[in-house]
């Protein structure tokens, strides 16, 4: 092919300004190897890529979270937490606004009153804090003072504890 694109390279009666048929057809071929090469690299990365993609899935577990590698001792250390702290409703009747809130038996009443006036926006800062009292849904007659532990509240279910927060300055 060499010898005959040369002999070709040197009929210049076809003119200056165009190629010689041998010469394009030899740089298409060229071009087209290159691609072809390109091409096939990428199509191998592709197929390899897929390979282990569905290795991977196949040794997966079939289910989030069943791994297998929990710690072992996760489970008296939720358990201990769950004993500590509990869920409440703190509720603003005059408004029907709710929240729920996680507390803890040593938790005070006060700090109850002042989460529950952020958590239901009535943190203004010219209203005092005690200015607002907290009380058990059950009955609205007296007012809850000292800690959870001492107002024996229950975490929140059929049998829980609701606490209405109510301005009364």
């Amino acid at each position: 092919l060499k010898p005959f694109l040369d002999q070709a390279s040197l009929d210049r009666s076809a003119g200056p300004a165009t190629l010689s048929p041998a010469i394009l057809i030899w740089s298409v071929h060229r071009s087209f190897r290159k691609r072809m090469a390109r091409r096939s690299i990428l199509s191998i990365a592709a197929v390899a890529a897929l390979a282990l993609s569905l290795l991977r899935a196949s040794l997966a577990p079939a289910f989030a979270g069943s791994s297998g590698q929990q710690p072992a001792a996760r489970g008296p250390r939720v358990a201990l937490a769950a004993e500590k702290r509990f869920e409440v409703f703190v509720t603003n009747p005059s408004v029907g606004a709710r929240t729920r809130m996680m507390i803890s038996p040593s938790m005070t009443c006060a700090e109850i009153v002042e989460r529950g006036r952020k958590e239901l926006g009535f943190d203004q800062p010219w209203i005092k804090n005690e200015d607002f009292k907290l009380y058990k849904a059950e009955d609205e007659s007296t007012p809850l003072k000292g800690s959870v532990a001492d107002n024996e509240m229950k975490p929140w279910g059929p049998d829980g504890t609701e606490l209405h927060l109510i301005f009364q300055p």
